[in-house]
């Protein structure tokens, strides 16, 4: 393995918001072998605890992300992180997660109350979106994670969601919580 080629990996990644690995491939000029044995080496190297950082690959790319033991340190200088999300909010989150894509009358439905706010304040984190859906009668709006939230709860894709149990120790009641499991 050629260190120069593992530092350039290193340094695509860290000034990148996430690489796939074909992208890795073109910008080197490696062949997949050596980039995935790169990849493993740099896991593995930045596994150890003495760094605060690690790389994942989450969504389909290649990214380092703070270690769970530092959050609360890093969060103290971002301006609002998913920790700072109401518990309403993250029942909001859990229900468009395991339903997506769904309406925001059938989000108020699950909940029984009204969700305009908490969802637009989690548009504007970027954790979910909203889209026209034209298959529905009248084209509604219909809200979905983005690559934002994979990134956030640190999963590769939205079939982890079970697996991973990230609302598991939210705040999000358990008559809510049972729907949504039951539903997806």
């Amino acid at each position: 393995m050629k260190m120069e080629i593992v530092a350039e990996i290193e340094a695509l990644l860290m000034a990148s918001h996430g690489l796939a690995l074909s992208e890795l491939i073109n910008i080197t000029q490696q062949k997949r072998s050596e980039v995935l044995e790169i990849l493993d080496y740099l896991e593995e190297e930045y596994d150890k605890e003495f760094h605060g950082i690690e790389l994942k690959n989450v969504a389909e790319k290649y990214s380092f992300f703070t270690k769970a033991s530092y959050i609360d340190s890093v969060s103290k200088i971002k301006k609002r992180s998913i920790n700072a999300i109401t518990s309403s909010q993250m029942e909001i989150l859990a229900i468009i997660a395991f339903n997506q894509p769904i309406t925001l009358k059938e989000i108020e439905k699950f909940r029984g109350s009204a969700s305009l706010n908490q969802t637009k304040e989690l548009v504007s984190m970027g954790l979910i979106r909203r889209r026209r859906d034209k298959s529905k009668k009248g084209n509604p709006y219909v809200y979905v994670t983005t690559e934002n939230f994979l990134k956030a709860v640190g999963i590769s894709d939205i079939s982890s969601l079970k697996e991973e149990n990230i609302f598991e120790n939210s705040e999000i009641p358990e008559n809510v919580r049972g729907s949504i499991e039951t539903e997806s």
